[in-house]
């Protein structure tokens, strides 16, 4: 038994170990590889479509199974892909199975082939069963065969920015592919297919303008051919989704869609709405979508999608619809009016909010009041009272609503315009007038208009005039006017009180009481203005405090050079003293003039005037200079009349004429300034009178060329200075006075000299025509003093008085006055005497009289000669002894032309400080004349000369 129990154990092993080596024999037969393999071929995505079948009778149930494939290029099958794909699927549920595969290379550039083998993965046994057969090769063609003409692909492709784009060229028959270029840049072949087709790549494209890229391919001298790439991107998400309901019938959804890149319909972006909890889907607009609201839904759960051609993009929203109820413009307003100051506003809504609470503004002059409810039917009504309004007072009112529970915010606001009732006017009427005074009587005319305090509440129909006097009867006159703002009477007078009120439909105002003097109160006219001027865009207007006067009114007219005055006033308490005046119809360079009233108790009485301009301009009326004489040193300017009134553009100040020399500058020493013009300077003189119109310009030049011109001056400035020309005369009397003016001087000058020669005729005579001198009254020799000797000769006695030179001639019983005789010494001793001298540095001394003296050169000549330089120094003054001296024939000397000296005269011994002269040749003793020089400090002194023309000697013996 126990071995048939070992044997048993044997053959259930053997058994077990056949039974399995069956079933694997079995399964290896019976699997086979896929089953109608297809290609489909997506050009636009360069994709290959691959789809296959298996038989569900080779599988048991819910077997896994795997695939290996494989894809090659060409016709050399040269394998670029092998991938294993995992269906997420099962065999027992489909038979079906697809696979697809995004190829680099555009598909049309060369064929393409695939392959597919299997194996399953059982449950039973973990190991891995072996790989079926291969599949038999499927093809899909390229463009590369039998083609006759060039192409390019892809052909006008988009892709998304940042892809990589492989191009090839496909040339025409017999042609060949030199180059391509990618815009501007010329592109080199990345890889051989092993075929005459160039293929490039571009890398990371960036996105092009709506008209895309050119790639080009360039074929020989032929025409090249060539694509378009578009580079754009995918929709943009859309952004800001919100959904809005406001009548709870629909739902309108809206968003931002971002650019538009639609690039000629390539790109065109599609927005679809898909809401997931009744999963439906809408076809949208591009920034907004309507969907049906569902009964009892509150919930929506959405997502909007935008697609295009190179993808899309979606966002989510969940919108509960109680919170986006954005509540419909209230419409039918309407105005029910309670009294002059209140009214009540109502409105309604139309859609059916019974399941809402509702709050309400109303926007009243910018005073929102709040109004809260329950929602209502379209049919039924909402109301507000308001209060406190102005009487007569349009009103813009304007109504917007929200639901209480909403996020959607206010609904659009709703007008209406509405007037409230009229009320009698409040608040008195300004009142003023203007009195013209004649000898019959005034008349009276009332200005009125409305006050800050005065409300006309209403239309004014008419104003009533009531005027009484203060004094007398209390008898009034009462009228009615309406349409205008004004009234005229005539008045008496006495003083008057007039009373003025407005009515309107509801009543009257209070009335404005104003008061007239009397005639003989009234105030006396000013005949001058004081002078404003312009500030801050008006007129400072200033006046004088009065006393008893307990308010002020300052009267002027809008237009002044219109015969409509437009009379405009303004009233002031006691306090004030000054304003500035300022009105609209204030214009630069016009002259207002404006009147200031005191307020008594019987009415305004005139204190002061003033006149001014906002702004004083240039006068646009110009001097009318008229040279009115000229003289040859002056000229007379006269430009009377000229008006300095209120048709000027400003206060005439002065005015300023300039003078032009047109040879030189202007030097007139009384000018005020010199101002510049061109090459030279003016004189300018300045009037400060305005009411001065004439001028006097002296101390111009004769035969003179002048420009004058007359400005005026204003706060503006001055006058355009027109110059006129201006010649002076030839001064005649100056010229005659210039000419007889000398001849005069002389005349008199020769007169008064006649009449000093006759007066000083004696004098005249000594001084020029003297007498010859008489011996004893020279000055060098004395006859009646002491006698000395010189070898038994008498010698004169000597005068120590210096002189020039003394000549002393000795004659022989010549004059009867002489009673003395010069002895003269002999040649020999005069020659003795002159030996003694002894010369030191051209100056002697004699020992025996110890006097200086000048040396004697008996070399030289004791003569002067013509061309002696002592010849010509000044001429001596010679006394003669006898006048009536005759010449002889002996006195004559042939020989010596000219001026000769004296002859035949013996020297003689002479005093030391003497110098002596006699003729050497003169063989006298002591009778021979002698000429004795008294010249100490003289000796260049010349001789005695004589005249040349003479002949006869000064001197003989």
């Amino acid at each position: 038994m126990d071995h048939c129990a070992s044997w048993h154990g044997v053959i259930v092993t053997l058994f077990l170990i056949l039974k399995l080596e069956l079933w694997l024999c079995q399964e290896v037969e019976v699997f086979s590889p896929p089953l109608n393999l297809e290609i489909h071929n997506d050009s636009l995505h360069q994709r290959l479509l691959v789809e296959w079948n298996v038989s569900n009778k080779a599988f048991e149930p819910d077997t896994e199974i795997v695939f290996d494939i494989q894809v090659a290029r060409s016709e050399n099958m040269n394998i670029i892909a092998n991938e294993i794909f995992l269906p997420d699927i099962h065999i027992g549920h489909v038979t079906s199975i697809r696979w697809t595969w995004d190829s680099q290379l555009p598909l049309e550039c060369d064929s393409h082939s695939v392959r597919i083998r299997s194996k399953v993965v059982g449950k039973v046994f973990t190991v891995e069963r072996n790989w079926s057969t291969w599949s038999p090769w499927k093809t899909h063609q390229g463009q590369n065969k039998e083609r006759t003409r060039t192409g390019i692909y892809p052909y006008q492709r988009v892709v998304p920015e940042g892809s990589n784009v492989t191009f090839c060229c496909l040339p025409g028959r017999g042609q060949v592919v030199q180059k391509m270029r990618y815009g501007s840049e010329q592109m080199t072949q990345d890889f051989d297919t092993g075929t005459d087709s160039f293929v490039t790549s571009v890398k990371n494209v960036v996105r092009t303008k709506s008209d895309g890229t050119n790639v080009i391919c360039v074929l020989g001298e032929k025409n090249p051919a060539g694509t378009v790439l578009i580079v754009s991107r995918l929709p943009d998400e859309p952004k800001k989704f919100s959904c809005e309901t406001q009548d709870l019938q629909t739902l309108r959804c809206s968003w931002s869609p971002g650019p538009l890149y639609n690039f000629f319909g390539i790109l065109k972006v599609t927005y679809v709405l898909q809401e997931w909890l009744s999963m439906k889907s809408y076809s949208c607009q591009r920034d907004h979508c309507v969907l049906p609201v569902k009964m009892n839904q509150q919930t929506y759960n959405f997502t909007l999608t935008a697609r295009n051609r190179l993808g899309e993009r979606s966002i989510n929203s969940v919108v509960y619809l109680n919170q986006r109820v954005l509540l419909l413009a209230p419409s039918s307003l309407r105005v029910d009016h309670e009294n002059a100051s209140s009214i009540t506003l109502s409105w309604s809504l139309r859609a059916d909010y019974t399941t809402l609470g509702i709050q309400c503004q109303v926007d009243l002059q910018k005073t929102l009041v709040n109004v809260t409810s329950r929602g209502k039917r379209p049919t039924e009504i909402y109301k507000v009272s308001l209060s406190g309004l102005q009487p007569y007072t349009q009103y813009n009112l304007r109504v917007r609503c929200m639901a209480d529970s909403s996020l959607a915010g206010w609904s659009n606001w709703t007008n209406i315009v509405v007037r409230t009732n009229e009320d009698a006017p409040t608040g008195a009427l300004d009142v003023w007038r203007h009195i013209e005074e004649d000898d019959d009587g005034r008349i009276v005319t009332l200005y009125w208009r409305p006050s800050p305090h005065f409300k006309a509440n209403g239309n004014i129909s008419h104003y009533n005039i009531k005027i009484r006097p203060l004094e007398g009867a209390p008898e009034a006159r009462e009228s009615s006017v309406s349409g205008v703002k004004s009234f005229s009477i005539s008045l008496g007078e006495q003083a008057y009180s007039i009373n003025v009120t407005a009515h309107n439909k509801a009543g009257g105002s209070p009335p404005a009481e104003l008061r007239i003097p009397a005639k003989a109160a009234s105030g006396t006219e000013q005949t001058a203005a004081d002078r404003s001027y312009g500030k801050d865009g008006g007129i400072y207007i200033m006046w004088q405090h009065k006393r008893n006067v307990h308010g002020y009114v300052v009267e002027w007219c809008s237009v002044p050079r219109s015969p409509h005055c437009d009379l405009q006033w303004k009233k002031y308490n006691s306090s004030i003293q000054s304003d500035v005046i300022k009105s609209r119809t204030f214009r630069p360079g016009v002259r207002y003039d404006f009147r200031i009233y005191g307020s008594m108790e019987d009415g305004e009485h005139l204190l002061e005037k003033a006149e001014g301009y906002t702004k004083e301009n240039v006068s646009s009326v110009k001097p009318n200079v008229k040279i009115s004489k000229i003289e040859s040193r002056s000229i007379f300017l006269d430009w009377s009349p000229y008006p300095t009134d209120g048709s000027q553009e400003g206060f005439i100040t002065g005015y300023n004429v300039y003078v032009n020399d047109t040879e030189k500058d202007c030097d007139l020493d009384k000018a005020d300034d010199y101002p510049q013009l061109g090459h030279f300077r003016l004189c300018k003189f300045c009037i400060r009178d305005p009411n001065k119109m004439q001028i006097t310009i002296n101390k111009l030049r004769p035969n003179g060329k002048y420009e004058v011109a007359v400005v005026a001056i204003t706060g503006g400035g001055e006058t355009p200075a027109e110059f006129r020309k201006a010649y002076t005369p030839t001064d005649t009397g100056a010229a005659l006075r210039s000419i007889l003016a000398p001849v005069l001087t002389v005349l008199a000058l020769a007169l008064a000299l006649l009449f000093i020669g006759c007066w000083k005729r004696t004098w005249l005579k000594r001084m020029c025509f003297p007498d010859i001198p008489d011996p004893n009254k020279s000055k060098i020799f004395s006859f009646d003093g002491k006698k000395g000797s010189m070898n038994g000769n008498i010698l004169p006695t000597i005068n120590h008085e210096p002189q020039l030179v003394d000549v002393v001639s000795i004659q022989e019983k010549r004059q009867h006055e002489m009673n003395k005789e010069v002895v003269i010494s002999s040649e020999h001793q005069q020659h003795e005497a002159y030996t003694k001298i002894q010369t030191r540095e051209g100056i002697g001394r004699d020992e025996d009289f110890g006097e200086s003296y000048v040396p004697f050169d008996t070399e030289k000549s004791l003569y002067p000669t013509m061309k002696d330089p002592l010849y010509n120094s000044q001429p001596l003054c010679l006394e003669f002894f006898n006048q009536t001296y005759t010449s002889t024939s002996e006195d004559v000397n042939d020989n010596i032309p000219g001026y000769r000296p004296q002859l035949n005269i013996t020297q003689v011994q002479c005093p030391p400080y003497v110098v002596q002269s006699v003729k050497p040749e003169s063989g006298l003793d002591n009778d021979e004349p002698v000429i004795c020089f008294n010249s100490p400090d003289y000796g260049s002194e010349p001789m005695s000369p004589t005249s040349v023309d003479s002949t006869a000697f000064i001197l003989v013996d």
